[in-house]
């Protein structure tokens, strides 16, 4: 009987003290060193944050993992190595060592899938409102899970992504703004107010300004432009105004120009990116719907919508060097990723034209479906997207480039509908390159799909639901393992949970298995918010020495109320409440307990009419605390 009393007591108090438990003494830093089969790993853990205390890690930290990898035999540092990373919970029910954890992690399957996969990207789609869903596809494992939906001021228009993944920026026509998302948390880190509609955003190559043109708020014909954003400080830097209408922009290769297109004046503008001034206008006598720049020929290329021409214009003098005549109707223009060749786009004729920006030529043509909306390219296909199709076609960039040449066409479905079909316009892409594999994802908008697309297959491979959501456009966000520089590899994460986890480390080539422990303490906040979804709005510190009576012998309760979120005494309650209950459902619920002169503890004397075990509960309907709170306490009343 002892021993039960004992149990008892231990489940009264495990809830009052949970949250001093696990905010106790922090991890003082943390870097491991392993040396074996001939290999030298030096980890180490950090957080994003500066300001945070270092070598302290808590649930919710955005923290940095970080391995550098020598070979010990030469001591230089092991390049192209591709590590593979995870992080899960150790069960401490279950013995199982470091290699048979990751051969289960690399085999896949739900059973043994970890909480934190350092090899994989996520999916976010621009859909039709105010939102973008995040989204982990799980391809691997036939089926995929909604991490996140992220809500805007707006419904987005346009996005780029920094070249280390980390942030996110979208416009936001509607309501003036550009959103910046942080991908470590895949929250909103802030908006920039821009002064008009924001359309298209780009990034220097150097990442130092982001530029986003804009259009004027209600006066088509008012002169408009572009803003430029420090992308460190995420603050706007300068309005310039290039013309009238809306606005294309493209950027060299070597940081010394922007170009800007105003389509109601038939320009295109030039800024020097040193001084951010507008330079010139360079008039190409007609609307100039489109461009791209090609870094081969260190030129700009303008489609005039009205003479069906493509404008050339150097880079070096800023003048026009040429002018291709095309076909009536073009109206997009992309280069391939080496920028020798380019796609255009007649969705007139149903055509796609490509240029060799070397002849400044016209050197093939393909026919393609109905009205191709959209081009886009993986490291060895070219994508042609159709509005009133469902048929994507695809033509290998290997094999294209010979003057007359015939083009060959490849074609999967990307859906049921075609992909844009009903979607409103947007400056994001459809169809994306998945990181680290030859494949493709494709937005399908009224699907509510995301398609998986394996190159070299005759269908999609794999699909996941948007969640009831319109996609416009699609984009992922690689989170896996890269090498920042050589011989060290680099991630970034969200700790989602608190907890004794093992970190998990493989290598291929040569083999080599590592399991790093690590401990991860309880964020504050969360933690009070779990202990009051638990045991209530007060916590309950009972102060009775005398658990064991007699039946009808007077006994004092006695116990502290204490706010589970301030973890402070609450004095001058009126309305405490004490019920006892035997094992039978006997008991009194009408026992009024006052507060003694020691404030914030509260007590009252009953006597247990049964023998046997009883079960006391508190109550107190102004803080909100029921009967039904798990903090009893136990009492056994034997007989006379």
């Amino acid at each position: 009987m002892n021993f039960k009393l004992k149990s008892f007591k231990y489940i009264t108090l495990c809830c009052f003290s949970l949250l001093t438990v696990m905010q106790g003494k922090a991890q003082q830093g943390y870097h491991k060193s392993v040396i074996k089969e001939g290999i030298k790993i030096d980890f180490t853990v950090s957080h994003v944050d500066s300001n945070k205390p270092e070598g302290e890690f808590r649930e919710g930290d955005n923290v940095l993992f970080r391995f550098k990898i020598k070979d010990t035999i030469s001591n230089k540092p092991l390049t192209g190595a591709f590590p593979a990373a995870w992080m899960d919970k150790i069960n401490p029910n279950l013995t199982i060592s470091c290699g048979k954890k990751i051969v289960s992690y690399i085999e896949g399957g739900f059973q043994s899938r970890p909480e934190l996969d350092f090899n994989k990207y996520y999916v976010l789609t621009l859909n039709n409102d105010n939102t973008i869903n995040v989204v982990d596809p799980l391809f691997g494992y036939g089926g995929s899970q909604l991490l996140a939906q992220i809500q805007l001021n707006g419904s987005g228009y346009d996005w780029v992504i920094s070249e280390d993944q980390s942030l996110v920026c979208v416009s936001i026509p509607e309501t003036s703004e550009l959103a910046f998302i942080n991908t470590s948390d895949m929250n909103i880190d802030t908006y920039v107010t821009i002064p008009g509609k924001p359309k298209e955003v780009s990034l220097q190559n150097d990442e130092h300004y982001l530029w986003v043109t804009y259009e004027a708020l209600g006066h088509f014909e008012s002169l408009s432009g572009v803003s430029i954003i420090d992308m460190n400080t995420k603050t706007l830097v300068k309005n310039i105004e290039t013309g009238r209408g809306a606005h294309d922009i493209v950027m060299d290769q070597q940081n010394n120009a922007v170009f800007v297109s105003n389509k109601s004046d038939g320009t295109v503008s030039v800024i020097d990116l040193k001084t951010l001034e507008k330079k010139q206008d360079i008039n190409i006598n007609g609307t100039p719907i489109a461009m791209g720049f090609s870094k081969k020929a260190n030129a700009l290329y303008v489609i005039n919508k009205e003479e069906s021409t493509i404008y050339v214009i150097s880079s070096n003098s800023n003048h026009i060097i040429g002018k291709i005549p095309c076909s009536d109707g073009i109206n997009k223009i992309e280069f391939t990723p080496n920028g020798r060749l380019a796609f255009i786009a007649n969705p007139k004729d149903n055509t796609i034209l490509i240029l060799d920006s070397a002849s400044n030529t016209i050197i093939q043509q393909a026919d393609v479906e109905d009205h191709p909306d959209e081009i886009s390219f993986s490291d060895e296909l070219a994508y042609i997207r159709h509005l009133k199709s469902d048929t994507v076609w695809m033509i290998p960039l290997d094999i294209i480039g010979k003057e007359g040449g015939e083009v060959s066409l490849i074609d999967f479905s990307g859906g049921q509908n075609p992909p844009s079909l009903g979607s409103e316009a947007c400056g994001a892409k459809g169809i994306v390159q998945a990181p680290g594999a030859n494949a493709v994802l494709v937005s399908n908008y009224l699907d509510n799909s995301i398609y998986y697309y394996t190159e070299g297959m005759a269908a999609p491979s794999g699909q996941f639901s948007t969640y009831g959501k319109r996609p416009k456009a699609v984009l992922a966000v690689d989170k896996s393992i890269e090498e920042v520089s050589l011989g060290t590899y680099e991630t970034t994460a969200k700790l989602r949970s608190f907890g004794d986890y093992d970190i998990s480390l493989f290598l291929d080539t040569p083999s080599f298995m590592e399991c790093f422990p690590i401990t991860i303490l309880a964020d504050e906040e969360k933690e009070k918010e779990r202990l009051t979804k638990r045991i209530g709005p007060l916590a309950i510190k009972y102060l009775t020495p005398q658990k064991l009576t007699t039946v009808g012998e007077e006994i004092t309760i006695t116990f502290e109320l204490i706010d589970s979120r301030t973890m402070e005494t609450v004095t001058g309650l009126n309305d405490v409440r004490l019920m006892t209950m035997n094992s039978f459902g006997k008991g009194n619920s009408k026992i009024i307990v006052k507060e003694t002169k020691i404030k914030g503890t509260y007590s009252t004397r009953l006597k247990l009419e049964y023998e046997g075990v009883h079960y006391a509960y508190v109550e107190c309907s102004s803080k909100g605390l029921s009967f039904n709170n798990p903090q009893f306490l136990v009492l056994y009343a034997s007989k006379k």
